[in-house]
């Protein structure tokens, strides 16, 4: 392998070991309303906010996850945040209660998209829809 040119696929680890590219963005979402986020490269960690106290927002890994029928999602109470060293490329979020407010932050490899396999229950990955 030339180290000009590195296989940069979503396992290349160097990738997660260099500092992240900051990505950051901040809207407000309504009562049953989804919203899709694509970070455009691979995320190595992901932050998630609700800024608006007395809503709920609830969060997913796929669009599918935040159907109440599959309960693949978790909830965010007004200022409450939720952070993880997670390897995705998108976030789904969704009001519950009220409209909520949120702020997203990820930390971007330089490892493109289309590199991740897509987390779906179809390509085993269990619990995320």
């Amino acid at each position: 392998m030339s180290l000009k040119a590195p296989y940069m696929g979503e396992g290349y680890a160097p990738a997660y070991q260099i500092s992240a590219t900051p990505f950051v963005t901040s809207s407000d979402v309504n009562l049953g309303q989804t919203v899709g986020i694509e970070f455009g490269n691979i995320a190595n960690f992901v932050i998630i906010k609700n800024t608006l106290a007395g809503s709920v927002l609830s969060v997913a890994f796929t669009e599918n996850g935040l159907k109440s029928s599959n309960s693949n999602f978790f909830t965010l109470s007004g200022d409450e945040s939720f952070s993880a060293n997670f390897r995705v490329d998108r976030v789904f979020l969704s009001g519950s209660l009220g409209n909520p407010t949120y702020t997203v932050i990820a930390g971007l490899t330089g490892i493109p998209m289309n590199q991740l396999l897509p987390v779906t229950a179809s390509n085993g990955y269990r619990g995320v829809g």
